[in-house]
């Protein structure tokens, strides 16, 4: 429990710092504002846990295992939602993630109905992703 409370609190700590550097571009509400629990697309262990914040033109997510508490991975940065045109800019990451994605735009389709949100597209260096994001309670 205290690993698990750690993970969040980094990624509390980083929401903060990114929002304090917020220019009040993203000040009106997203539909993807909120916090959501992954439901399928990235191949996790079985008591894995991925969740994503999004708020204030920010996004961070991370993923644990729920059974040991152990972080696996984390990133964060920015993002544009245009109609259905959603771009996330990640600025930072820890090793699991190809360093090649930090510092670039990740194009992305989504589609929110109710409390799901798909996010399908390919990302810059060339793979393709689908997940299902589920609202959290």
């Amino acid at each position: 429990m205290k690993k698990i409370m750690l993970v969040f609190s980094i990624a509390l700590a980083a929401m903060s710092f990114a929002f304090s550097q917020t220019d009040g571009r993203h000040a009106k509400k997203s539909p993807l504002d909120g916090a959501w629990e992954l439901v399928s697309g990235q191949q996790l262990p079985k008591s894995a846990r991925d969740v994503k914040i999004i708020s204030g033109g920010h996004f961070i997510f991370v993923a644990y295992d729920a059974e040991t508490g152990k972080p696996l991975y984390t990133g964060g940065g920015t993002y544009i939602l245009k109609g259905s045109s959603y771009i996330e800019h990640i600025d930072f990451a820890s090793d699991e993630i190809p360093a090649g994605l930090v510092g670039k735009d990740q194009p992305f389709t989504v589609k929110v109905d109710g409390d799901t949100f798909t996010q399908t597209g390919t990302l810059s260096n060339g793979k393709s992703l689908s997940e299902v994001w589920k609202r959290a309670n």
